[in-house]
């Protein structure tokens, strides 16, 4: 259940604390004092949608925290779990905080999350009736949900497996639909395929080709300065010229000179016998050099072809890829494009064997499917009359109707099966059944919806139930017998109600006063938890009375007896 929440900066209010309890919890107060801000505050923490005009005025951000009661609740643990999230044991933390610049941060047990991970956990806590979301009732598209969220257990298998054969079933049409195409839009895509095999098969490409060649021409581009560094080089050592003599002739020339005074002095020896090496080094080398000149050939005609064969492959892969390797794989995936238009005819033949039995067996399953909605509605209407009855519309009359289903030839097949569900109703005996939407008033729709949540809260995991001025419309008898049913649901579940009744307020296991103050001229929503004299008072107040002794005595009548009827 929802233990606590805490708004800071959300429209009138400042610094907001709310302890809530098991049972039944009631916010009531005057109009305008503030009792919808802190539902839109419960929205926000849960995840819907944020609305910067929510934040303070004078303040740039503005942040509400919940804190939930989970014990045992394995769905939600579950989530934490797989989405990495620290499990608190029996407490969860969810806290969202919206700045004036669009800043949008959710954090679940301290941690930051996706507003779906959010969402998709907090949609698992708590259940919000507004009333807005009469129009979800009213709209005959949502119907069927309603319907099969009531026999959940048994029509979800059905469900599954309807959907998984649709999907089966899908992907199929749209193979045939693509093999059915227009014949010569499909003779354009051969020619098109055929001509860009043909152009890659004709290249014959090899793996790295075009790194190879393109080290190629870089070494052939460098043959003149290769030729002329290795003949200036031999020259220069073997035969001079320009004037110059031959460097090893002058080098020979050093060495004879140093012959002479090699026996003047030991060092003059040692600098000959290096001359020597030196020379004979050199010598070497240079003959070195000359193999390398004598064997060196370099033909431009090779420098053509290479720079032709890198335009053609730069050519290919403009087309059909960055480099060969792409190129390859646009090949493979054009050969089995063209293989498969090639075999159209073979291939439709195999399609159309596979819809004719899918078909089958999705038509089963939606059968299947349809069969047990309408057991499901059987009993669905029946337990939505009963609970009408219990809110004091004892002629109503409830039907849930279908379609007509299709032969299988015809049938249109959905995802969600063959049917379309619409709920019909009377209010009155002796009238006859019409639309929803086309029937019921503002208070009626509210007991209806109500006879709803109840229904198909006994099949949720959700906990907490909050309504959002469930008795609009709603007031005299009636307004006991709505009371009255609000207290049941909080024996089973949290409810948090915003209520202007004070039949509600009377059951409530817990009361809070919204009231709205001026402070300095400041106006400020404030939240008081009601002692019993509070609630007596405010009871009082929300039958019409004041102070009085007489409207007080009132008030108590109708809390004891209130305390009586929750106790049978």
């Amino acid at each position: 259940m929802l233990k606590h929440l805490h708004i800071r900066n959300i429209a009138l209010i400042d610094d907001l604390h709310i302890d809530f309890s098991e049972g039944l919890n009631v916010l009531s107060g005057e109009t305008g004092a503030g009792k919808s801000i802190i539902v839109d505050s419960l929205n926000l923490v849960l995840g819907e949608r944020a609305d910067r005009e929510l934040i303070k005025a004078g303040t740039d951000k503005a942040d509400v925290e919940a804190t939930f009661e989970i014990g045992q609740h394995k769905r939600v643990k579950q989530l934490l779990l797989d989405n990495e999230l620290e499990d608190m044991g029996g407490e969860l933390v969810i806290s969202r905080a919206l700045s004036i610049e669009g800043k949008n941060i959710c954090r679940i047990n301290g941690t930051l999350v996706s507003l779906n991970i959010l969402k998709n956990i907090s949609d698992l806590l708590v259940d919000i009736h507004g009333q807005h979301e009469h129009q979800t009732l009213l709209h005959q598209g949502n119907h069927i949900e309603f319907l099969d969220r009531y026999g959940w257990s048994k029509i979800k298998p059905l469900k599954l497996t309807v959907k998984k054969l649709f999907d089966e079933y899908s992907e199929i049409k749209h193979s045939i639909t693509l093999l059915c195409g227009d014949e010569k839009e499909r003779e354009r895509s051969m020619d098109l395929l055929r001509f860009q095999i043909d152009e890659i098969t004709a290249a014959k490409l090899k793996p790295n080709e075009d790194e190879i060649l393109l080290d190629e021409k870089r070494k052939m581009q460098a043959a003149e300065h290769v030729i002329g560094a290795l003949s200036g080089a031999y020259s220069a050592l073997f035969e001079g010229g320009n004037g110059d003599f031959a460097i090893l002739d002058r080098f020979k020339d050093i060495i004879n000179l140093f012959e002479k005074i090699k026996d003047v002095d030991e060092k003059y020896a040692a600098i000959y016998e290096r001359l020597n090496e030196a020379y004979y080094l050199a010598e070497e080398t240079g003959m070195d050099i000359r193999s390398e000149k004598d064997e060196y050939f370099f033909d431009p005609k090779e420098l053509a072809a290479a720079e032709e064969r890198i335009n053609e492959i730069n050519n290919l892969k403009r087309k059909y890829g960055r480099d060969i390797e792409e190129i390859f794989a646009f090949q493979k995936r054009s050969e089995d494009e063209y293989e498969r238009l090639v075999n159209a005819e073979e291939q439709l033949g195999v399609l159309t064997e596979k819809i004719n039995g899918i078909t089958d067996d999705l038509y089963s399953a939606s059968m299947a499917l349809s069969l047990e909605r309408k057991m499901t509605a059987k009993i669905f209407e029946r337990a939505i009359l009963g609970e009408l009855a219990d809110l004091g519309m004892t002629g109503a009359g409830f039907e849930v109707y279908f379609n007509k289903i299709e032969e299988k030839e015809k049938a249109e097949f959905t995802a969600n099966g063959l049917d379309k569900v619409a709920f019909y109703i009377t209010l009155n005996p002796g009238q006859p059944l019409k639309p929803l939407s086309k029937v019921a008033s503002g208070g009626e729709i509210s007991r209806i919806m109500l006879s709803f949540k109840n229904i198909l809260g006994k099949t949720d995991v959700i906990q907490t139930n909050v309504f959002d001025e469930i008795d609009t419309g709603i007031s005299g008898i009636i307004g006991n017998v709505v009371a009255e049913k609000l207290a049941s649901i909080a024996k089973m579940r949290q409810v948090i109600c915003v209520t202007h009744l004070a039949q509600i307020a009377a059951f409530a296991d817990k009361n809070f006063l919204i009231e709205k103050t001026v402070i300095d001229g400041n106006t400020k929503t404030a939240t008081i938890p009601l002692d019993e004299p509070g609630k007596i008072r405010e009871v009082a107040r929300l039958a019409g009375g004041n102070d009085s002794e007489i409207s007080l005595q009132h008030a108590r009548e109708m809390i004891t007896k209130a305390k009586n009827k929750s106790v049978l």
